[in-house]
């Protein structure tokens, strides 16, 4: 898990291993021969005792797995990929840290050179096309309760654009399932910036290489509102790892979310990536996180759920969770939009009789006070600010009739079809030359707009 980028280990490779692009210009050499073999586990001992984030157990995992390969663990394997997974499967086991991973260099399935510049890049880069930026499954489940399976958290430059239209498309459930079973992790953890307040503090990540705590918090930059009372409960289960649990410990920590299902795997570090030559590279844990809520972490332990259930039980569990709390949230709310539309209804009633008494100035702030309160209904929209003017269509309420349309413009400045209603209806009520100045502003935002082009030369006839 990263918090920043997932080539930052890149970065680190470059300066702490200046030898890398001369070793990456030789062919691969052969386990079978001794030194060559011996010089890649002393690597790999030398990295752990000097770079694991654990500097007080560093040393100690070190000089085990020494002891492993002075006991001749790895001289019968001469395949790369076999030599690799028990080197790293021996590096898990004496750690318990499950980041680890010692692993042959190949290419994409772009066939780019597995040791070349590119290759890291590459590799990223059609993972997160084959995986959707991680976004697996989106879907309204039953009415009220909407349902996401995120299966990786990339970096939010790149995940941004789905985030948001995945929570624009949830935007109006009044609960939300959030899947994190499949979600071995990624750069970080974004998702809690679209249900918490800004600013909000995650859990940071110390690094044993400075010895500072690098904070974290929910972003401001995120497309959207917060969703904050909207109940939530997140599935979780053993392959739910680093960034996703980073996600579902700190909003069970901050009492944001329930959590449904088995506890997750255990991995609260962050690794950095080493080259070791031109067939090995070596991702080792450089930073844990530190919660501010709690001070600690999952590592090794998991997150524990809030209603523990089996994982294929998990979804079932949930929806008898979200029905309530949906139902729940959803009369809150109703109750609260059936006073605001009560006394929206008065505003708008108070605004007509004003302007058919001739009383604008009144009529006028009357309105506006019925916008305002339109708005902070969550109403407001060109749609039902049109079907709103429609009520007015009778000769004494042109005056409100206007208003309204002149309103629809304001809250919608950059909308040709809001300057083209009023338009067309300023025509239609023999407003020639306040219509062709209405037309004018339909062509500036949408120059290609035929039709406004021809009412123009109609209307100057």
């Amino acid at each position: 898990m990263r918090r920043y980028s997932l080539f930052n280990g890149l970065v680190v490779l470059a300066i702490l291993l200046g030898f890398l692009s001369p070793v990456f210009a030789q062919p691969p050499q052969s386990l079978t021969d001794k030194a060559y073999r011996e010089g890649v586990l002393r690597k790999i001992a030398d990295i752990v005792e000097s770079k694991y984030v654990l500097a007080d157990k560093a040393k100690g995992f070190a000089d085990a797995f020494r002891a492993r390969c002075a006991a001749r663990a790895y001289d019968t394997l001469s395949e790369a990929k076999g030599f690799a997974e028990k080197v790293n499967a021996d590096l898990i086991a004496i750690t318990g840290d499950k980041h680890l991973n010692f692993r042959v260099m190949v290419p994409s399935d772009v066939g780019e050179k597995a040791s070349g510049s590119l290759h890291h890049p590459v590799r990223y880069f059609r993972l997160r096309l084959k995986e959707n930026v991680g976004f697996h499954r989106l879907e309204w489940l039953e009415p009220g309760i909407g349902y996401l399976d995120l299966r990786r958290f990339y970096s939010f430059d790149q995940a941004k654009p789905m985030a948001l239209a995945a929570m624009t498309f949830l935007a109006d459930a009044r609960a939300l399932i959030i899947d994190v079973r499949e979600n071995g992790g990624g750069s970080g953890d974004y998702l809690s910036s679209y249900f918490l307040p800004y600013p909000t503090q995650l859990s940071g990540s110390y690094a044993r290489q400075t010895g500072t705590l690098t904070e974290s918090w929910t972003r401001r930059d995120i497309g959207m509102e917060p969703r904050l009372d909207v109940p939530l409960l997140i599935l979780t289960g053993p392959n739910t790892f680093s960034a996703s649990e980073s996600f579902a410990y700190d909003m069970q920590a901050l009492k944001r979310a329930r959590l449904v299902g088995e506890p997750t795997g255990g991995g609260a570090h962050s690794t950095d990536v080493f080259g070791i030559d031109s067939q090995f590279e070596f991702y080792i844990s450089t930073e844990r996180s530190v919660s501010p809520v709690t001070g600690g972490n999952w590592e090794g332990t998991g997150v524990m759920p809030d209603i523990p259930v089996p994982v294929a039980s998990a979804m079932d569990a949930a929806l008898v969770e979200a029905r309530k709390a949906a139902e729940a949230f959803g009369k809150t709310k109703e109750e609260g939009l059936k006073a605001a539309v009560d006394e929206m209804q008065i505003l708008a009633d108070d605004a007509a009789r004003l302007y058919r008494e001739g009383k604008d100035r009144e009529a006028a702030a009357a309105l506006d006070t019925l916008v305002g309160r339109i708005r902070a209904a969550g109403l407001a929209s060109e749609f039902f600010m049109g079907v709103f003017a429609y009520n007015f269509q009778a000769p004494e309420d042109e005056r409100m009739l206007f208003a309204i349309l002149e309103k629809n413009v304001e809250l919608f400045p950059r909308s040709f079809t809001a300057y083209e209603v009023l338009a067309y209806y300023c025509a239609s009520r023999g407003k020639a030359e306040r219509a062709v100045g209405n037309f004018r502003k339909v062509l500036d935002l949408d120059p290609g707009n035929r039709n406004a082009v021809k009412m123009i030369e109609e209307l100057k006839k």
